[in-house]
């Protein structure tokens, strides 16, 4: 993936969590702030409580799936830090998916139908 558009410094994601605004599902919590750049990025978060590295990689490949998908319906201009919660460990990638666009929705940057 060349070029990924996701927030890597700490700063960054301090930011979201302190100024952002906070939408929580039951899969993950979805922190959302305006960047001030002409594109979207992600942020993705898994403690080691949600389980191994291979566990939480992978979550953080679904999700990085998943933004691509929204990519062309969601408004540029903002960062979406994702934190992963326990019950997404179960959770099929459509059930995700869906989570996402309802946390986008609930956050208005949703521009419609895929």
């Amino acid at each position: 993936m060349k070029n990924f558009p996701s927030v890597k410094k700490n700063n960054d994601f301090r930011k979201a969590y302190k100024e952002g605004r906070k939408s929580v599902s039951r899969y993950f919590v979805m922190y959302v702030i305006e960047n001030g750049l002409d594109i979207s990025r992600i942020g993705i978060s898994a403690s080691r409580k949600y389980g191994n590295s291979v566990e939480r990689h992978y979550f953080q490949r679904r999700l990085r799936e998943i933004f691509r998908h929204y990519r062309d319906v969601t408004k540029a201009g903002y960062d979406m830090i994702i934190v992963a919660r326990n019950e997404a460990r179960q959770a099929s990638f459509s059930s995700l998916s869906e989570e996402y666009e309802r946390l986008l929705k609930g956050h208005n940057i949703f521009l419609g139908s895929k």
